[in-house]
């Protein structure tokens, strides 16, 4: 009688672990997420942010400190496109997307995504001290997939209280330093 209880035991145990391949390998296969484009090594082109402040040149002083920043935190790949498709590009990135044309033509450029955005205060706000004053929103796009890669919006005031030692230029550096390690971060 040894002989059947054994046979049952290894045909229970093989099934058993026959079950576990199966769950492991193939089971939830269909219902994992598709992987996430990461953001860590790609060549990303950085446009000039849409201005929309009182201050003269404040979208291309924000565009510039996200380009400072990322190349300080050596995240990315910085690239620079024909000045035709940068045109092209920046009368498109005020609609918050890029059409697939486009895309495709920035692609074949070996450049991985486009990061834009917009600038809607930069000034010094005066009251019992003269506060200074950033708001901006970004997205970054893979010229691969049309899907956005990051996003993000800031707007805030320095709290400064009688005396304020940031500049205009400091505390926005601040916030897009910010947002970069935040984003490295979080898995970028």
């Amino acid at each position: 009688m040894d002989r059947p209880s054994s046979k049952f035991g290894i045909f229970l145990l093989l099934n058993a672990l026959l079950f576990t391949l199966l769950l492991l390998t193939g089971g939830c296969g269909g219902s994992l997420p598709p992987p996430a484009d990461p953001l860590l090594g790609k060549s990303v082109l950085v446009l000039p942010f849409e201005n929309l402040s009182q201050t003269p040149e404040a979208g291309r002083t924000l565009s510039s400190l996200f380009v400072s920043s990322l190349d300080l935190h050596r995240a990315m790949y910085l690239v620079s496109a024909t000045p035709g498709i940068i045109k092209d590009i920046s009368a498109v990135s005020r609609s918050g997307a890029l059409p697939p044309a486009l895309l495709t033509e920035l692609s074949r450029e070996r450049i991985d995504a486009v990061l834009f955005g917009v600038v809607t205060e930069y000034e010094y706000r005066r009251g019992l001290s003269t506060e200074p004053v950033v708001g901006f929103t970004w997205k970054m796009v893979s010229t691969l997939t049309g899907r956005t890669l990051w996003t993000g919006a800031v707007s805030r005031v320095d709290s400064c209280f009688w005396v304020c030692r940031d500049t205009l230029s400091s505390f926005g550096r601040a916030l897009v330093d910010r947002a970069v390690e935040r984003m490295l971060r979080e898995g970028g």
